[in-house]
């Protein structure tokens, strides 16, 4: 119906003005035409529409390697590698109920790039029960909040999770940003894909990884923010979390005169 409707309104448009309502006849002259409010306003519907269209013409069926390290964690493995701060959609079908994760990659030149699925619905529950070889995904990949990240000179990275999904690729392409990852057995809950991806990349100087079974619990998230933010001399916090966890951090930041950015779940 999107298609005939545009199609619909190019043809009232078009017809519309080129009759001369003065003389009554058919004028079909383009510069007439073009110098008409109605043309430029749908114009506008035409780019705003193929914005949404055109990722639906890149839509492919690829190749995936799938890990379940844990019962809560899927980790699914993709060719070629990606710059930092990109979203991917992926779908059982090539049609119907896309998901969005964010991307984790060491950058361009990387041989593969990687999403983390934390088992909560049906779709990422029928990842563990039904691994796949193959996936439906859209080739054009959208930016995320992290891909502001090269807005500021230094920063901090927080996130809980499986969050850190949307958070490690910055951190990875990025020497100027710290990682602060809160999570519950987090290597045994990753697996070692993960856990190499961070070890091997990111030094003991500019990361913090707090597992809370570990630690007997998590930890005063604003204490640590708050320390990082100075002895790292950063100017912004980005962060990654579930409602409650953004919202106490959000709130401690503003507090703090902090500059940060959260999770939007006001949708």
């Amino acid at each position: 119906m999107g298609w005939l409707g545009l199609l619909s309104t190019w043809t009232f448009v078009v017809l519309g003005d080129s009759w001369d309502t003065i003389t009554r006849n058919w004028n079909p002259n383009g510069m007439r035409i073009i110098h008409q409010q109605d043309f430029w306003f749908v114009f506008g519907m035409t780019v705003l529409w193929l914005s949404v269209v055109i990722p639906w013409f890149t839509i492919r069926e690829v190749k995936v390697d799938v890990e379940i390290p844990s019962p809560k964690v899927v980790i699914m493995r993709f060719e070629r590698g990606m710059q930092q701060g990109l979203l991917a959609r992926i779908s059982r079908s090539s049609v119907m109920e896309y998901h969005a994760f964010g991307i984790i990659s060491e950058g361009r030149h990387a041989k593969y790039h990687y999403l983390i699925c934390g088992v909560q619905g049906d779709f990422t529950r029928g990842l563990v029960e039904r691994p796949l070889e193959r996936i439906w995904t859209r080739q054009l990949k959208f930016a995320g909040v992290s891909n502001t990240s090269t807005l500021y000179k230094r920063g901090i990275r927080v996130c809980t999770g499986t969050g850190l999904g949307a958070a490690l690729s910055t951190c990875l392409q990025s020497p100027d940003w710290y990682l602060i990852w809160i999570g519950s057995d987090q290597e045994k809950t990753f697996g070692p894909t993960i856990s190499g991806l961070i070890h091997n990349n990111l030094g003991p100087e500019r990361v913090t990884l707090w597992d809370s079974k570990q630690r007997g619990g998590r930890p005063d998230v604003m204490k640590l923010i708050k320390e990082t933010y100075i002895s790292w001399g950063a100017e912004v916090v980005f962060i990654t979390s579930n409602f409650q966890g953004n919202k106490e951090m959000m709130e401690g930041c503003k507090q703090a005169g902090i500059p940060a950015f959260g999770t939007l779940w006001d949708f």
